[in-house]
C-alpha cells in the first residue's frame, strides 16, 4: 500500500491544535481541586474529574501532529535543521524558563539569594528540567526532533506493515505492559517485573506517538479497523473518570492511573480524536469558508506560544474553585477560566507577535 497523498491545507490538524491547547488548559484548571479535594462524591471533584479525563488525548495528539509533519520533512543538512526546526525550540525554552523561574522563586516562594547563586541554582533547574510543570513538553519534543533526521529517513524506506510492526511493538510495551503492571500492584500488592520488557528502548516513550501519528498522516487504515478504535476511543472517555474514581476511593487520594499519557484508555482516546478529525477533512474544507479556515489558521498557529503562556496567564485571572461548590459554580468557574485563559492568552500572544525580536525570543518565531 502507497502512502496517500494530502493537501497542502490541512484542516484537521489544525483543528487537533486548537483541541489540544484547550485541553492542556482544561487539564491546569481542574487540577488544582483534584490535588486538593479527598470528597470523591462532591460536585467540584466529579466536574474536575471528568473535564481532566475527557482532555487527557491532548498531549499525545501534540505528539502525534508533530510526527504527522515533521516526519515528512526532508532533511539534507544536520545543521541546518538544527538550526531551523531546533534552536526554535530551544531559545523559548530558555527564555520561559527563566520568567516562570524568576516568579516561582521570587513571587511564590519570596526566597532571599544573591545573584551568583540564583544563577548556578537556575542553572541546575534548568538542566535537569526542575522548572515551571508544563515546560517538560519542550525537553521531550526537542529530545525527539533530535532524531528526526534518521527517524524521517527510516519511516520512509519502512513499508506499512514494518510501521504497524514498531507500533504494535510499542504499544504492546510502553502502554499495555506498564498498565497491566500497574494494575496487577494494586490488586494483589505484588509488583510485576519482566526485565526483557525494559530493555528494549527502541519501543518506548513518546517516539510512539511520533511514529503514530506519521502513520495514520499517510496510510488509510480498514473502515472496521477504525471503527473498532474509534468505539474503544468512545468508551475511554465513560471509562477514564469512572475508573478514576474507584482507584482514587481505593487508594484515599488521587490516583492517576488512567490520567497518564500512556494509560491505555488515554491511547485509544487519543486515536479517537485524532481518527474523527482526519476522516472529516475532505467535508470541513468543503464547508467551512474562507473567513472561518482563516481564524482556524490563526488559532493553530497560535497554539504553540498560547500553551508557552497560559500558565502565567492562570495565575493572574483564574478564579480558584471551591471544593464544596455546587454543580453550577463548579462548572460555571471552571468554564469561565477555560474560556478566559484561552482568548486572554490569544490575545496576547498576537500582541507580543507585532514585534519580531519578541517572537523568536519567547516564541521561536512561530505562529
Amino acid at each position: 500500500m502507497e502512502p496517500a497523498a494530502k493537501p497542502n491545507r490541512i484542516i484537521h490538524i489544525d483543528i487537533l491544535r486548537i483541541l489540544s491547547i484547550v485541553a492542556v488548559i482544561a487539564l491546569h484548571t481542574t487540577a488544582d481541586v483534584l490535588i486538593r479535594s479527598t470528597d470523591f462524591n462532591s460536585a467540584s471533584w466529579w466536574i474536575s474529574n471528568v473535564l481532566n479525563s475527557i482532555a487527557r488525548f491532548a498531549v499525545p495528539v501534540f505528539f502525534m501532529i508533530s510526527g504527522a509533519m515533521m516526519l515528512k520533512v526532508h532533511v539534507t543538512s544536520y545543521r541546518s535543521f538544527y538550526i531551523k526546526r531546533i534552536l526554535p525550540l530551544f531559545i523559548p525554552l530558555l527564555c520561559w524558563s527563566i520568567i516562570y523561574d524568576l516568579y516561582t522563586q521570587f513571587y511564590i516562594l519570596q526566597v532571599q539569594t544573591g545573584l551568583w547563586e540564583y544563577v548556578t541554582g537556575f542553572a541546575y533547574r534548568f538542566i535537569t528540567e526542575r522548572n515551571y510543570v508544563h515546560l517538560w513538553f519542550l525537553y521531550a519534543i526537542i529530545a525527539i526532533y533530535m532524531t528526526v533526521p534518521l527517524i524521517s529517513k527510516l519511516v520512509k524506506v519502512c513499508s506499512e506493515k514494518d510501521l504497524r510492526y514498531f507500533i504494535i511493538g510499542w504499544f504492546s510495551i510502553s502502554v499495555v505492559y506498564p498498565f497491566v503492571a500497574e494494575i496487577a500492584l494494586r490488586v494483589t500488592g505484588q509488583p510485576i517485573y519482566i526485565p526483557i520488557m525494559n530493555k528494549i528502548h527502541l519501543f518506548s516513550g513518546f517516539l510512539g506517538y511520533f511514529v503514530l501519528g506519521y502513520y495514520l498522516f499517510h496510510y488509510d487504515l480498514p473502515q472496521r479497523v477504525k471503527h473498532v478504535l474509534f468505539n474503544i476511543g468512545v468508551a475511554s472517555f465513560f471509562i477514564t473518570p469512572i475508573a478514576t474514581y474507584f482507584v482514587s476511593q481505593y487508594k484515599g487520594s488521587l490516583d492517576e492511573l488512567f490520567y497518564g499519557n500512556f494509560s491505555i484508555t488515554t491511547f485509544f482516546m487519543a486515536v479517537a480524536v485524532y481518527l474523527y478529525y482526519q476522516n472529516k477533512e475532505t467535508s470541513m474544507n468543503e464547508k467551512l469558508n474562507h473567513k472561518i479556515q482563516a481564524v482556524i489558521g490563526s488559532l493553530s498557529k497560535a497554539s504553540f506560544s498560547i500553551y508557552l503562556i497560559h500558565l502565567l496567564v492562570e495565575l493572574a485571572i483564574s478564579r480558584r474553585v471551591e471544593v464544596d461548590a455546587s454543580f453550577l459554580r463548579v462548572g460555571a468557574s471552571l468554564l469561565f477560566n477555560v474560556v478566559a485563559i484561552f482568548l486572554i492568552s490569544y490575545v496576547t500572544v498576537k500582541v507580543l507577535h507585532l514585534n519580531k525580536y519578541v517572537t523568536k525570543l519567547l516564541f521561536g518565531g512561530k505562529g
